[in-house]
């Protein structure tokens, strides 16, 4: 069953992306990238997942965006995609990427502060 609600979610995030290229004439979405469509596993919602970079303006104009072009976006999903039930679009900012970055960054900090240990404790046994 996950396996099936994988490709689903994949087909999704596909045409989707497709949609917006293409079907949709509205700057507040142009260079949206869908990262990953998350399904219930009664398939009725898809969390539909987007990086956009830029500044917050921009993101709060292309979340605003999305939101308003849902109805159009699950219509034309309904069109293209043989399903018995069209789910409902819930667009989320992805959040992934920030996550990672400030992971890195946390062990960046760890690295310089080992490393500055290392050459104070060098330095000490050089004098002895």
């Amino acid at each position: 069953m996950i396996g099936r609600v994988e490709r689903i979610g994949k087909l999704l995030r596909r045409e989707i992306s497709v949609i917006l290229q293409t079907e949709i004439d509205d700057p507040r979405v142009n260079n949206i990238t869908i990262t990953r469509v998350d399904m219930t596993r009664d398939l009725s919602l898809a969390k539909v997942f987007y990086v956009l970079f830029g500044d917050k303006e921009r993101e709060a104009a292309a979340g605003a965006a999305l939101k308003s072009h849902a109805k159009f976006i699950r219509g034309e999903l309904a069109h293209r995609v043989s399903m018995r039930y069209t789910p409902s679009l819930s667009f989320r900012k992805d959040r992934s990427e920030e996550y990672k970055n400030s992971i890195d960054t946390v062990f960046e900090n760890i690295e310089k502060e080992h490393q500055a240990d290392n050459t104070g404790l060098k330095g000490g046994q050089d004098e002895q």
